[in-house]
C-alpha cells in the first residue's frame, strides 16, 4: 500500500507487443515493433506527422487493417480480452469503435436506417 492508496494491477483495456504491420508491396513496415498498454478510464492522446500510422494502428485497434486494407501483422494484441490475431471488424466492433477525419465517407448505406441498422446485423 502506498500513501496514496492501493495499487490497483488492471488488465489494460489495449495491450500491443511488438507489433509490426507492412502493407504489400511497401518497402517498409507501417507500424514498426509497436509496444502499447492502455488501461480502463486512461486518457491517451495519439500524435505524429502526417502519414506516421494514427489511422492504421486506430484502425488496426478496431479490426479495419488488415481485413480491409490488406498487409501483414507480426507481434500480439488484445483490445477489450479479444485477441487481435483471430478477430475481425465484426468481434472488435463490439468493443472498439472509430471515426475518421472525415465521417461523411464512412456512410456506406443508402438511408439513415440502414446505415444505424448495419451495426447491430
Amino acid at each position: 500500500m502506498t500513501a496514496a492508496g492501493p495499487i490497483v494491477q488492471t488488465t489494460p483495456l489495449v495491450d500491443l507487443r511488438g507489433v509490426t504491420l507492412t502493407y504489400p508491396g511497401a518497402g517498409a513496415a507501417v507500424l514498426d515493433a509497436v509496444d502499447l498498454a492502455v488501461q480502463p478510464g486512461e486518457f491517451v492522446v495519439l500524435a505524429g506527422a502526417s502519414g506516421s500510422g494514427k489511422s492504421t494502428l486506430l484502425g488496426l485497434l478496431c479490426g479495419l487493417v488488415p481485413h480491409t486494407t490488406g498487409g501483414t501483422v507480426h507481434g500480439s494484441g488484445h483490445v477489450g480480452g479479444i485477441d487481435l490475431a483471430g478477430a475481425g471488424p465484426r468481434e472488435l466492433g463490439t468493443v472498439c469503435g472509430y471515426v475518421g477525419q472525415e465521417p461523411e465517407r464512412q456512410v456506406v448505406m443508402t438511408t439513415v436506417r440502414a446505415e444505424l441498422a448495419l451495426g447491430p446485423e
